[in-house]
């Protein structure tokens, strides 16, 4: 057999061994809302009789990440299926395997799910360019099929935009569920005992030397001055924020944002690119050993057991476990505050969650009617006080009172001066983890510009090799 025909017969079975691993695992992990497992094919017939349930009998096969609104949805979806008469299956799976599984069902020729949860720049910009998730276009802009009441327009433009492509002026491949913005949390007990007034504190110089006398008086106690992201695949995510900090009032690109150029040459040896990825790989050295190896389930964890004085650069949307008794030790000691400005300015970057369709799904219209409901209005102010991260401006009027003046007015100047925060090109993950490296070897003590030079190298290589400067 030919090298050729050999590839397209393993193609097959990898295929085959896909779809049964995905299913295998909806039945595993699935928290069943309710019963049912096999997706149903569409009926006309029933769709004519049923009136306002047009898709009784459907069943819709849901992926969701662990996460604060998938805890908190899950349980409200007897509802919809009471209201509606689709049936639905949820599988959670952990970030470990979620992108993973993502990526696999998308590209089936059966996806063994209809709707996920999306990341615009993890999955969604390489389910766009191949085909594989559904534009929403269709079915946001068309009344027979969205209800008025759905307030499309409620939800901030902003964060829709990210979901946008190719870029954004193209059509809507998710609908926003939450929205993090990167932030700064810290510990106000501690700021008491060391008669520190967090006031004084204007700029990231201010709080370098603040971390400094932390690490001295509490290191020996356990307590690490600082915890933030490592060797996480999701890091450079968060890096851009530490980036645009440090960027000032000068232009930048929509999805290639500080890195390249409107040439496509590499900019990592820019002070500003040097600076952010120098602040980040200081907040390394200062957390607990293996800090370098840390996710973001390590540092929530270390925040959220008292063992950290700070948590920088992350998810806003976090203090909903902080502020949990359930999940956290550090419950009303929490303080909220945006990043703290640089001599270049002052910035931040957001990042949002969205619910999208398998573009392959045979149960399209079903799959969104669930993702209608499932980011409605009315579900989005009961999810709220889970996630702390509404996406519609009507939610955010309403949740002072459960979140609390001072975050708040943190999640409110964050935005303020926040950039969406997605890379998504060709060889965007490829250089994702080289930069994942360069932190930590900076954090290791090697000379900041010498690795920043080598990653501008290899940055540029890997932009030659993918063909974006030709096009």
């Amino acid at each position: 057999m030919t090298n050729r025909k050999w590839k397209r017969v393993l193609s097959i079975i990898l295929s085959v061994i896909l779809v049964m691993t995905l299913l295998a695992g909806c039945q595993g992990n699935r928290t069943q809302a309710t019963k049912g497992a096999e997706p149903s094919a569409p009926d006309s017939e029933s769709a004519e009789k049923n009136g306002d349930r047009p898709y009784e009998g459907e069943t819709v096969n849901v992926l969701l990440d662990s996460h604060p609104w998938q805890k908190m949805i899950e349980p409200m979806v007897d509802e919809f299926t009471e209201k509606t008469g689709i049936k639905v299956n949820i599988t959670v799976l952990g970030k470990d395997v979620y992108w993973d599984r993502v990526n696999l069902g998308i590209s089936a020729d059966k996806p063994p799910f209809d709707v996920f949860m999306l990341s615009p720049n993890q999955s969604g910009y390489t389910g766009y360019t191949n085909g594989w998730i559904a534009s929403l276009d269709e079915f946001i802009n068309d009344p027979a099929k969205t209800s008025a009441d759905y307030q499309f327009d409620d939800i901030y433009p902003y964060v829709v935009d990210g979901f946008r492509f190719p870029d954004t002026s193209g059509n809507i491949y998710g609908i926003p569920l939450t929205l993090e913005t990167y932030m700064l949390f810290y510990r106000k007990d501690l700021m008491a005992e060391q008669n520190i007034d967090v006031s004084q504190l204007q700029t990231m110089d201010d709080w370098m030397k603040v971390l400094d006398q932390i690490d001295s008086a509490y290191k020996d106690k356990g307590i690490s001055a600082a915890v933030i992201r490592g060797q996480d695949p999701t890091m450079p995510d968060e890096l851009l924020a530490a980036v645009y900090n440090n960027w000032g009032d000068r232009p930048y690109l929509p999805q290639r944002l500080f890195y390249f150029d409107q040439g496509w040459n590499a900019q990592f040896t820019d002070p500003a690119v040097v600076a952010g990825f120098k602040t980040w790989a200081k907040m390394v050295s200062l957390g607990p050993t293996g800090a370098s190896n840390f996710t973001w389930y390590d540092c929530t964890n270390q925040f959220a057991a008292g063992n950290a004085f700070s948590y920088w650069f992350d998810v806003s949307a976090f203090a909903s476990i902080f502020e949990d008794p359930e999940q956290s030790q550090v419950v009303g000691k929490v303080g909220y505050l945006p990043v703290p400005k640089t001599e270049a300015g002052n910035g931040t970057t957001h990042w949002a969650w969205g619910l999208a369709i398998t573009e392959k799904s045979k149960v399209k219209d079903a799959a969104w009617q669930f993702v209608q409901w499932a980011t409605s209005a009315d579900i989005e102010m009961r999810t709220a006080e889970g996630t702390y991260g509404p996406v519609r401006v009507s939610t955010w009027k309403n949740m002072t009172d459960v979140f609390g003046t001072e975050f708040c007015q943190a999640v409110d100047q964050s935005l303020n001066m926040s950039a969406p925060g997605y890379l998504y090109f060709n060889g965007a993950s490829e250089i994702n983890s080289r930069i994942i490296d360069s932190v930590i070897k900076i954090s290791q003590g090697e000379d900041a510009d010498t690795v920043m030079s080598e990653l501008n190298t290899q940055a540029a290589e890997i932009i030659d090799k993918s063909g974006l400067k030709q096009q």
